[in-house]
């Protein structure tokens, strides 16, 4: 009987598995190793993916910031482009080509031959034309609008821009600023459309008397040609003594006039002053700001009732019939009156000759040559070394005084045509609402400025316009003549003017 094996101590096995052990060992080293590098690699790549996706996003957001802060300082409606917000941040060499502005006429010398003071022109150089005096043209707004300043209104912001200004021979006067005072304005209009962009247009509403003229029929891009067409057309405008107010502006002109639409739904007895028709041309041409320098403030009038013209043809017919009671002769104060005024007219028409041969400023009066005899415009006659009197033989009362607005004869017939009676400011506003309802998609921003001489107080014009201003989404000041030529001084003094 065979025995038993003997027993295999433990020891003796642990030393036999040890070239196993350490086998295993070694792969679970390097599965290890292998698996910290796979980890360490795709941390990595996550990270980089991370961090240029936070740039990103951060330059949208910045983006978005600015488009935000835009819109709510005024901007109104509509998405914006974040394409071309990101081309306006763009720092690439050479990402956007701005097309040279054209340079400004000089309104150094106008067409009264020459008269001094007025400098040698604005002198833009040759900009880009998004930076200028007249503000940082950042182009950024819920519909792209830029930034401008235009007669010291800054930070306003608009993309289709209308300007529409009183040019008559009463914003001409010397008691609001005389021609210097429009060379001014002409010059600072100039300037703004110069610093437009292409993708910004522009138009131009004159009226005077009883006319209202336009650049164009419709906004115009505000690229160089245009402009240089602009300038040219804006050249002529109040430039000569014998062709003042709309006369002055090129014939091949648009001219305006109200139209018969029964869809605006207008109040049809109200009658809209010229400063009101003027804005309602401007209107027409869908603009998204609209600026409006005016001499009047003028607020309409309505047809006067039956019982006021009867009482006013009344009072006509008795003041007749007690003048020829006291024994004046009206046909022959009518003429003497008549050959007076035109002789008064011929002497001013000769002292503006003399002054514009020396080099001055004339004198700009409308047809009324009465304005002529005001205490005002003697004295400025007096300060120039001229005197001007009205001769009163054979048209004066027993009292001395002339006899300004008898008939020619005492069955002279009564002014034909209605009779008008002004109305309320707020019937001014209401119509103006209906403008904007019945033209415009959007409502457009209206800033206004008053006209006003140093010596004017237009208390009640001020604070009219104030209201029409703000009701429409604007702002409004009084300028004059002495503001006027603060802001060429600042717009000389600018380095980027």
């Amino acid at each position: 009987m065979s025995s038993a094996p003997a027993p295999v101590s433990f020891f003796r096995r642990l030393r036999t598995g040890v070239p196993l052990l350490i086998t295993i060992a070694v792969h679970v080293v390097l599965v290890a190793i292998a698996g910290a590098i796979v980890v360490q690699q795709n941390m990595a790549e996550k990270k980089k993916t991370f961090e240029a996706a936070a740039l990103g996003e951060r330059a949208n957001q910045q983006v978005e910031h600015r488009l935000q802060v835009a819109r709510r300082g005024g901007a109104s409606g509509g998405a914006s482009n974040p394409i071309s917000a990101n081309r306006i941040f763009s720092t690439a060499q050479g990402a956007i080509s701005m097309p040279e502005m054209p340079d400004l006429p000089s309104t150094g010398v106008g067409g009264f031959g020459g008269f001094g003071g007025m400098g040698s022109g604005v002198g833009l150089g040759a900009g880009t034309g998004m930076s200028t005096s007249l503000g940082a043209g950042t182009g950024l707004g819920g519909r792209g609008f830029m930034s401008l300043s235009f007669l010291g209104m800054s930070d306003v912001r608009a993309r289709k821009v209308v300007f529409v200004v009183d040019i008559g021979p009463g914003l001409l006067d010397i008691r609001k600023g005389g021609i210097r005072a429009f060379e001014i304005m002409r010059q600072e209009i100039s300037r703004l459309v110069a610093a437009l962009p292409p993708t910004a247009e522009f138009n131009v509403v004159f009226f005077a008397t009883d006319q209202i003229r336009l650049f164009s029929p419709a906004l115009q891009p505000a690229t160089a040609d245009n402009k240089k067409t602009f300038f040219s057309w804006l050249a002529p405008i109040n430039a000569d003594l014998q062709s003042l107010g709309t006369r002055s502006i090129p014939a091949s002109s648009p001219r305006w006039r109200r139209p018969a639409d029964d869809s605006l739904k207008l109040d049809e007895d109200y009658r809209p002053p010229l400063w009101i028709n003027a804005l309602h041309a401007g209107l027409e041409q869908q603009p998204d700001t609209i600026f409006l320098i005016t001499g009047s403030a003028a607020p309409g009038s309505r047809e006067a009732s039956a019982a006021s013209v009867e009482r006013s043809r009344r009072e006509r017919e008795r003041r007749i019939a007690e003048l020829v009671r006291e024994g004046y002769d009206l046909p022959a104060i009518a003429a003497a009156r008549s050959r007076a005024l035109n002789k008064l007219r011929a002497d001013f028409n000769a002292i503006n000759r003399q002054l514009v041969a020396q080099n001055r400023d004339p004198f700009v009066i409308g047809n009324d040559i009465r304005r002529v005899l005001a205490a005002d415009f003697q004295a400025a006659l007096k300060r120039a070394g001229f005197t001007l009197t009205v001769d009163r033989t054979g048209w004066t009362d027993k009292a001395g005084n002339l006899m300004w607005d008898t008939p020619s004869s005492a069955d002279a017939p009564a002014p034909s045509g209605p009779s008008y009676t002004d109305v309320p400011f707020t019937d001014t506003i209401a119509h103006v609402a209906r403008l904007q309802a019945g033209l415009v998609r959007e409502r457009v921003t209206l800033n206004l400025f008053l006209f006003a001489g140093p010596e004017e107080k237009p208390v009640t014009a001020e604070k009219n316009l104030g209201t029409l201003a703000s009701r429409n989404g604007g702002r409004f000041s009084t300028i004059t003549a002495k503001r006027l030529e603060e802001i060429q001084a600042a717009s000389a003094a600018s380095p980027s003017s």
